[in-house]
């Protein structure tokens, strides 16, 4: 099990808290001329410095069990401009999900503005955006951390065209 400090976690676990909770996504590729940031909301928040667009979309946690963490994203096909650039990427995103509080913001400015120095409560990192799929209504997508353990080993055989100076 991830730790997670024990005043968050109950925080979490109360039946309700006078805070909400925010997911802060940020997809980066290659190919994308600069990364794509959202925040689950409607509203746009400022946050390290970034804006982050605000756009409705739900996750699940990283799994925690014996094979690789895997979760499940859906992001509201809004205005279908996310989703077409994460649809048309070749290969495999890099994924980010980071949840902080509201309380970290200044809720009555236009976009949110970051108060002092927001840290995440919970976050997702280096984890990539695979089987993206896409309807009118929303993107779906697995996010995976890529297990090296199920990667062939040696990756590179030293045979002897390859290496002549091995095997004279």
């Amino acid at each position: 099990m991830r730790p997670i400090p024990a005043t968050i976690r109950e925080t979490l676990e109360r039946s309700s808290i006078p805070d909400a909770l925010l997911a802060f996504l940020t997809i980066e590729h290659e190919n994308l001329p600069e990364p794509i940031l959202a925040v689950s909301d409607v509203l746009d928040y400022v946050w390290r410095g970034h804006v982050f667009q605000g756009v409705p979309f739900g996750f699940r946690l990283a799994s925690d069990n014996d094979a690789a963490p895997t979760a499940e994203l859906r992001v509201k096909n809004v205005d279908r401009v996310l989703g077409e650039a994460v649809r048309r990427l070749p290969g495999r995103a890099r994924i980010r999900v980071e949840l902080l509080s509201s309380a970290d913001f200044d809720l009555t400015a236009v976009p949110r503005t970051e108060i002092g120095t927001a840290t995440p409560i919970y976050a997702m990192r280096h984890f990539e955006l695979i089987d993206v799929t896409g309807q009118p209504i929303e993107v779906t997508g697995t996010v995976m951390l890529r297990d090296y353990a199920q990667e062939p080993w040696p990756g590179v055989s030293a045979t002897a065209s390859r290496c002549p100076g091995l095997f004279r």
